[in-house]
């Protein structure tokens, strides 16, 4: 088998005129075959049933009930590999690369088909209506509700309250992009309850309107951030306002635990499909711990250039002006809320102005690379407490001592090792019952030993 030692990929701009659409090129080098330089990964139209395209190539589709368009690789033409084997290849570049997958944000597949703006033509506003007078609410509208907003608002027909409790309930499940043009006539609280497609950065944009309502929109809740859901708490602690009974008596385990509305129904957007694994018949490779980390892999499938322009959810992308502006307008709080959900290129930019602690505990896009080249901003006590930054043996051998041992480091148990413990069996904090409570983040075969030298 022949063993790739490097995949590295040169990203490329789109050019409307060339006949394939190439978003990457690639260069790989093996330990026992000549290296290969200059594969081409591209995607196209289909235009045939042949699995292959006329010059050879091999077409790769996300859903084959969808063939549409296809992703392929065209390899220089001295290369000396077989069709199979070039097949398995281009498989490998493409899945690295992160080029397979869905062609449409993942909001898109709960996104609401409805006439919002006929539905607001037909409603009869009363002068001087604000949407505040009509209370947020999840259920259908009762005639006594509807009698009880009368009684407080006698200008309002129970025609309009009943016509706008509906042009509202069914708007607030649009995406904000499309419901921009009315939020005037929806009030924020409103939104906070019912609209699943608020993201962390806009609650963090809108923070002097945030609202109490929005522990119980468990579709937000479940993709927030520690940090925001610390706020959130000391918000409605502020506010006196009575925690939602779920995470009343359990606010820390709500607070950390990023699986805490698990057993609920949630819509979820950041869904994952089933890919079947591919058995490597030619090349040892170990897919995926390299995968490819740009900005492609937020909107999955053939990239196309909305992918640089909009983000998971489906929200355009801030240019560096826009943002400039943003991070300039931000209290310290908004700031340090932002430090947990700004992508890493927005952390280099914004780097001597935004609190490297909440980055380091919180953030969810840090990265070893990230983090060797940003070294001097590092803060390693907070660093020790973040639950999903994934580090490399190397890494923690070389860095262990800068964390603070005092405690048990959860980023150190989370990646313990024979070789760290051995290496640093008199500085981390680690017994068997640790052990047993983050077992299930470590290897099999490393917790046996590890489990034995706690034993000794």
């Amino acid at each position: 088998m022949l063993k790739i030692k490097q995949i590295d990929f040169i990203k490329t701009i789109y050019d409307d005129s060339m006949s394939h659409n190439i978003f990457s090129i690639s260069n790989i080098t093996f330990s026992n075959y000549e290296p290969i330089h200059g594969a081409l990964l591209y995607w196209c139209r289909n235009t045939t049933d042949s699995e292959y395209t006329p010059e050879g190539d091999y077409k790769f589709f996300y859903d084959m009930a969808n063939v549409t368009y296809f992703a392929s690789v065209k390899f220089p033409k001295h290369v000396r590999l077989t069709r199979d084997q070039k097949q398995e290849l281009a498989y490998i570049l493409l899945e690295e690369r992160g080029s397979i997958g869905s062609y449409s944000f993942s909001t898109h597949v709960n996104r609401q088909k409805y006439d919002i703006q006929k539905e607001f033509e037909a409603l009869a506003f009363p002068e001087n209506f604000n949407p505040t007078m009509i209370e947020p609410m999840l259920n259908q509208v009762t005639i006594k509700q509807v009698l009880e907003i009368q009684q407080q608002h006698p200008y309002f027909s129970k025609r309009f309250i009943r016509q706008y409790i509906q042009w509202r309930s069914r708007a607030t499940q649009m995406h904000l992009n499309d419901l921009q043009p009315y939020l005037h006539a929806i009030s924020f609280e409103h939104l906070c309850l019912t609209n699943p497609y608020l993201t962390e950065q806009y609650l963090i944009e809108h923070l002097d309107q945030l609202a109490a309502t929005l522990q119980y929109n468990y579709s937000v809740l479940n993709r927030l951030t520690s940090s925001f859901k610390r706020y959130l708490v000391d918000f409605l602690r502020a506010q006196q306002v009575p925690l939602n009974e779920d995470f009343a008596h359990k606010v820390e385990q709500f607070i950390e635990d990023d699986y805490f509305y698990a057993h609920k129904e949630i819509r979820d957007f950041e869904f994952e499909e089933f890919e079947e694994e591919m058995d490597l018949q030619f090349f040892e490779y170990d897919v995926g711990p390299n995968k490819w980390s740009g900005s492609e892999h937020l909107v999955k499938g053939i990239p196309s250039l909305a992918c640089q322009k909009y983000d998971q959810y489906g929200f355009k992308r801030k240019t560096n002006k826009e943002m400039d502006e943003m991070i300039a307008s931000f209290s310290d709080v908004q700031l340090d809320l932002l430090c947990a959900v700004l992508e890493p290129h927005w952390l280099h930019r914004y780097r001597n102005q935004l609190n490297w602690t909440k980055i380091c505990r919180y953030n969810g896009y840090l990265a070893e690379d990230f983090i060797v080249a940003h070294i001097k901003f590092i803060d390693f006590e907070a660093l020790g407490e973040h639950t999903s930054c994934q580090l490399s043996e190397d890494f923690m051998l070389k860095y262990m001592k800068r964390f603070n041992h005092k405690n048990p480091v959860p980023l150190v148990l989370r990646h313990l090792t024979v070789p760290l413990y051995e290496a640093y069996k008199d500085t981390i904090k680690v017994n068997l019952q640790l052990l047993h409570e983050y077992r299930t983040l470590i290897a099999e075969e490393q917790l046996q030993q590890l489990q034995q030298l706690l034993s000794e």
